[in-house]
């Protein structure tokens, strides 16, 4: 089987990766598009660089841009020209492939801190992460539109640079020292040079070879090749880059995007069973003590609205911690009594809920907690006191106007559900029904449905010549092509008998004009646009009359 060459083509688009700080713009990256933008340049992505998880963003914002050819600036110009450098050592493997790197979106895995001897190693853990964000519910969907690369750079030394500083490959260290939480860029430089041996990239991942918790959202994902934490890490980092989306838990400072919003009329309400129920609450305690139990007991006093008893209020409380291996490391006290709590516990960071919401009675109270097992590593990480008014539904996965309270305990936003989703809960690994709708959005933003619609000759056993068309798509359940012949007054009459047909063999002498539409329908949309569907047309000469033999 033959099928027509494809002509080189020239470069009409470029996709550019660049820092915004004020009027200041630095171009980091540029590599050719196939997608061409409806104007001389449109944004794909804007995120802050960094997005840690309980400090204010960085000032820097990441962005990325569409620009076609003519518009693209000397400066981005002279970048895309040069060439890229060779790693000695290094290697890259495709962990996925679901279609050409060009219409599809590629996520690629850095590891640092793997020296040669741990080459095997970081392939392990860069396929077990795959596994975990796509062969589990969290990405599982849209599979189809991902390509997953890893790459290998090796490092002089083990490891992750947390105080003392080790020789890894791209810097990365932890911040502050001695804390399972962020994990900040080291060497820019090396980074970029080290995701540019990828075939492509759209979404970068750095995964540090470290036991323990940490990572890091904004321009790069991070995250450490812990199999207790390093998923979750990464599945809510992903969101915040994949969603281009905000916090969804109390004490956070970013709260956009399709998962906020600043009023009870919220934008989901297709997502909403009957009236929108609104959740009120007041948060009472959010503190990020960041301290070791072994120093002492800790206390906090709160004081619980008196709201009459027509509106008695229930309480929850949340807890993250490092190092609690077991029930009996940390006791936890409401007033003077033992509280039980539920989650993991382990030597790595935890995330733990006291008892079920109850109702509390109004006025003060304090929480405590206070070290039993004197291991010296029980650290308090986060503790956040939420009452809620009557009426507040807590029901998993229900929709509605769940309030959000910043790093100030100020009520700033509503989100979707109150904790089912994994941008609220870490614990999750499941999106709420609106970042799922939202990312599909996203993605179709970048991939379209039809990869190729071709034309083609192949002999049969006794020598004759037929033509075939066929068209390439992702394989996305839910996918409906059609094919049409054109008129010549533009009119379209569709061809049923090559419904969901991939492939078409026309009659001798079949010539005109036609069109293969592509339309994408799931579950997990309420609200389409254009993006869902796709359209390639092509025509179909008259062949030419067959040569007396």
């Amino acid at each position: 089987m033959e099928r027509a060459p494809t002509m080189p083509t020239p470069i009409d688009a470029w996709r550019v990766h660049q820092y915004r700080e004020g009027d200041r713009v630095r171009i980091a990256q540029v590599e050719p598009s196939p997608v061409v933008p409806p104007t001389d340049s449109v944004t794909l992505r804007s995120i802050h660089a960094v997005l840690p998880e309980d400090a204010p963003p960085s000032d820097a914002i990441y962005e990325e841009k569409l620009v076609r050819d003519a518009a693209l600036p000397p400066e981005a110009r002279l970048i895309a020209k040069a060439e890229r450098e060779a790693w000695p050592g290094s290697e890259v493997r495709t962990l996925v492939n679901q279609g050409p790197t060009t219409n599809r979106i590629n996520l690629t895995i850095v590891g640092d801190g793997y020296t040669d001897a741990e080459k095997d190693r970081f392939f392990a853990d860069a396929q077990r992460i795959t596994d975990d964000l796509f062969a589990q519910t969290t990405f599982k969907s849209y599979l189809p539109l991902f390509n997953v690369h890893a790459v290998f750079v090796p490092s002089q030394e083990s490891g992750l640079s947390d105080g003392a500083d080790r020789n890894t490959a791209l810097g990365l260290y932890r911040e502050p020292v001695g804390s399972k939480r962020a994990i900040m860029p080291g060497n820019y430089g090396a980074i970029e040079r080290a995701i540019g041996l990828a075939p492509a990239t759209d979404y970068p991942i750095l995964m540090a070879n470290d036991d323990y918790y940490g990572g890091l959202g904004g321009q790069y994902a991070i995250t450490t090749r812990s199999p207790q934490s390093g998923s979750m890490v990464l599945r809510h980092e992903l969101g915040h880059n994949f969603g281009e989306v905000g916090e969804e838990y109390d004490g956070g400072y970013v709260y956009s995007g399709a998962n906020a919003s600043r009023s009870s009329q919220v934008p989901w309400k297709k997502w909403v069973d009957g009236e929108t129920g609104v959740g009120s609450g007041k948060a009472l305690v959010g503190e990020y003590p960041w301290k070791n139990l072994a120093e002492g007991p800790l206390q906090y006093r709160f004081n619980v609205p008196d709201k009459g008893p027509e509106n008695p209020q229930t309480i929850q409380i949340d807890v993250s911690s490092v190092g609690w291996e077991t029930p009996d490391d940390v006791s936890i006290l409401l007033d003077g009594q033992p509280v039980p709590y539920q989650g993991i516990f382990t030597d790595d960071r935890s995330f733990f809920k006291v008892k079920p919401e109850t109702s509390i009675t109004p006025g003060r109270h304090n929480i405590e907690f206070r070290e039993n097992v004197h291991d010296g590593n029980n650290v308090l990480a986060l503790v956040r006191v939420t009452t809620y008014d009557k009426g507040y539904d807590f029901t998993r996965d229900k929709v509605g106007a769940y309030p959000s309270f910043n790093s100030w305990n100020q009520h700033v936003a509503y989100r979707p559900t109150h904790e089912s989703c994994l941008m609220r809960d870490m614990r999750s690994t499941e999106f709420c029904a609106i970042d799922k709708e939202n990312m599909w959005h996203q993605f179709l933003s970048r991939v379209c449905l039809v990869d190729a619609v071709g034309i083609g000759q192949e002999t049969d056993c006794q020598g004759r010549v037929q033509r075939f068309v066929y068209v390439e798509t992702p394989e996305l359940p839910g996918l409906d092509l059609r094919w049409y012949k054109v008129g010549a007054d533009g009119r379209e009459a569709e061809i049923p008998e090559l419904h969901n047909q991939r492939r078409w063999n026309p009659a001798e002498g079949e010539a005109g004009s036609y069109k293969v539409r592509a339309r994408f329908e799931t579950p997990e949309v309420r609200e389409y646009n254009d993006r869902f569907t796709s359209e390639h047309a092509f025509t179909l000469n008259a062949p030419a009359a067959a040569k007396a033999a």
